[in-house]
């Protein structure tokens, strides 16, 4: 089965679930005599008749519904949101009616709304009024590119961010697009588009669409707005404007539509949104008044895919059939027919400068079409079993996702850059980030994922089946805890850095200082040899001084001792001899003195021993620590270089530390700040 006859295939389903739950006569172009007139019986004619016509207004007949009240008209064809009989009864508007009652089912509002939208008939045989303008979208100037200013983003607090409808699981992702100048994705959900910012992946917004499936989105070329397209299987078909800043609804089109719109695309200057449906036929509306500027039908089979050139000047449509044709945009007369395609066109994308047109089949082939003659300019199998999407980015590169799951992204000649994760179920649509730094792309699944351009790796996911406001807000502030103890280990992780990268300073700064001091220590070691030598030297020399002083001490006592023997000897012979007495004292008192020297003499032997065995150990000393300094001093230099590399290593670990720990901390910031609009909005809505 194909994309689009899957696509079809839930068309369908909606199709027969709305129809069955709203009861009502003809779902496809309601009148008010079949469909129109019994509502207003059973909930508005008690008051509003011939005979009580309150407020001024008769309700029971066509021609004095369509005649109004006191307050002016009720019914403004083509515009549900001017008619009061609408705003009054979907309870937009005061005074709600019916009054002091609930709504009326809200099948028979929608009906009301569908009658109106389609030009408000009187019966099968009424022609459509024609629907008076609403607003003049045409831009005035030649700028249909980057606008002036801020490029356009949501406005926080003017758009909704509570999901329309919250199911178990999302659909297929049929409709994706990028703004072409700001961070913001649109995303087809469930009756309703989603705005998410492609940086943080946060949900800017909600879109409600209340006409049922949505297949396609596309932005304006100057980002300002949003064309939603789609419909009921079966039913009808509808294509929406959306302001993107605020999401006000400026004007809608497809009002004769009696199947799903498959794609659409609004012209660059504004002025014509084109649709292709199942009708085989291509229409142009003018976006003024909604009415159709021009009915294309060459097409042979459902017309799937369909885009306008940048430029404006030329339109691209594709069938079902594999038919490929390109028009001129303002007169819808062809101007290439592009055979070479085998099976489906599922998607079309211009090149930004309009010289080249990108096709995408269920063939497995992308090709590209020069515009000047017509001509293939390259084709390659980019996805077995069939390509669904394919998109150009602003810089002229190419993404597609396709049925094998995977999701690629080329260089503008079909070179092969990047080839990202594959789905868990075929890839159905793919889009690029204005700064071109980001592929997008859903699946069948309805998973939707980021990649970064730069490295392949998977960016973020953003949800096609929100949960409501109040889920958010609660996951938002669980969140906060979460982000909370990052920032913690990141913090720790920043002051280990700091402090490895302290440390790793400080040994560097000790082994450069090592290299000096082991430097010195040698050079000193050298110095200290001869020093040490001389003073051993000294020593003994001073040593055998006192030896040759203890040995002449010697002898001076031993002829002193005999001499003084000799005087006692001559002094006992002749005692009365008082000369020979005092020479015998005196010679006594030199031994003394003799002895006194040699005991001063043998200390000076001992001392000085003693010192030239100390000189002779430090000159020892001074000769080992020689070589023990000198290779001290070779080793120190080969230490420095690792602990260089560690000081480095551990210095530049700082500054990713740093990062990772401020982004924790700008993460930490942000979730906060989210919590806080969150609950504002929360608060905003009760």
């Amino acid at each position: 089965m194909t994309s689009a006859s899957l696509r079809l295939t839930t068309l369908a389903i909606s199709a027969l679930t709305l129809v069955s739950s709203a009861a009502i006569a003809d779902p496809k172009n309601p009148t008010y005599d079949d469909d129109i007139a019994p509502i207003l019986r059973q909930h508005c004619n008690n008051c509003h008749n011939t005979d009580k016509m309150r407020g001024g207004l008769d309700a029971s007949t066509f021609s004095a519904l369509k005649a109004g009240g006191s307050s002016g008209e009720v019914v403004a064809a083509g515009d549900p949101d001017k008619s009061r009989l609408y705003t009054l009864t979907a309870h937009t508007a005061e005074p709600k009616m019916p009054p002091n009652s609930n709504k009326i089912d809200q099948a028979k509002i929608d009906l009301l709304k569908l009658w109106i939208e389609q030009g408000a008939r009187e019966n099968k045989g009424s022609k459509v009024v024609a629907v008076k303008p609403k607003m003049d979208l045409a831009l005035k100037v030649s700028n249909k590119g980057k606008p002036e200013g801020p490029p356009p983003m949501p406005t926080f607090g003017k758009l909704p961010l509570n999901p329309v409808i919250v199911t178990a699981r999302p659909n297929a992702v049929l409709a994706l697009a990028a703004s072409p100048w700001a961070p913001v994705i649109a995303l087809g959900g469930q009756h309703q588009v989603l705005l998410y910012h492609a940086d943080t992946f946060d949900l800017l917004g909600v879109l409600p669409f209340t006409h049922g499936q949505i297949n396609s989105i596309k932005f304006s070329r100057n980002g300002k707005l949003l064309l939603v397209a789609g419909g009921i299987g079966g039913a009808s078909g509808k294509a929406v404007l959306y302001e993107v800043e605020t999401g006000k609804v400026l004007t809608d089109v497809g009002a004769t539509e009696s199947d799903a719109i498959l794609d659409a695309d609004l012209s660059p200057d504004q002025s014509m949104i084109a649709v292709g449906t199942t009708t085989k036929m291509v229409r142009i509306y003018s976006t003024a008044d909604g009415s159709v500027m021009n009915t294309i039908k060459k097409h042979t089979d459902w017309v799937t895919a369909v885009e306008f050139s940048p430029d404006g000047v030329l339109l691209a449509t594709g069938d079902r059939s594999n038919g490929l044709i390109v028009w001129e945009a303002n007169t819808g007369r062809e101007f290439y027919t592009l055979n070479g395609h085998q099976k489906m066109i599922t998607n079309l994308s211009w090149r930004p400068d309009s010289n080249v047109l990108a096709s995408a089949s269920e063939d497995s082939t992308v090709k590209l079409w020069d515009m000047q003659n017509g001509n293939q300019l390259k084709s390659w199998n980019a996805h077995g079993e069939g390509v669904q999407s394919v998109q150009y980015a602003m810089d002229g590169n190419i993404a597609t996702t396709g049925r094998d799951r995977l999701t690629k992204f080329w260089d503008g000649n079909g070179g092969a850059k990047k080839q990202f994760e594959a789905f868990p179920d075929l890839g159905l649509r793919v889009t690029v980030s204005h700064d071109n730094t980001k592929v997008i792309g859903g699946d069948w699944s309805g998973l939707v994922r980021v990649w970064s351009v730069a490295d392949g790796r998977l960016l973020g996911l953003l949800d096609a089946n929100p949960p409501t406001l109040t889920e958010r807000l609660k996951q938002a502030e669980a969140n906060i805890n979460v982000i909370d103890a990052k920032v913690k280990q990141t913090a720790t992780a920043l002051a280990a850095a700091q402090t490895n990268a302290d440390n790793a300073r400080k040994a560097l700064e000790a082994a450069k200082k090592a290299v000096t001091d082991t430097a010195q220590a040698a050079a000193a070691a050298v110095a200290a040899v001869p020093v040490a030598k001389a003073e051993r030297d000294k020593a003994a020399m001073t040593q055998k001084q006192a030896e040759q002083t203890a040995k002449a001490s010697e002898i001076t006592l031993k002829n002193l001792t005999n001499a003084a023997e000799k005087a006692k000897a001559a002094a006992a012979k002749d005692p009365k001899n008082t000369a020979l007495a005092e020479a015998a004292k005196k010679a006594e008192a030199a031994v003394t003195k003799a002895k006194g020297d040699l005991d001063t003499a043998r200390k000076a032997v001992t001392d000085t021993t003693a010192a030239t065995r100390a000189a002779v150990d430090k000159f020892t000393v001074a000769q080992k620590a020689v070589p023990t300094t000198a290779a001290a001093a070779k080793e120190a230099p080969k230490r420095v270089p690792p602990l260089e590399k560690a000081a480095t290593d551990a210095a530049n670990a700082v500054a990713p530390a740093k990062a990772t720990a401020d982004a924790a901390q700008a993460e930490l910031t942000a979730a906060k700040a989210k919590v806080e609009r969150l609950k504002s909005v929360a608060v905003a809505s009760k």
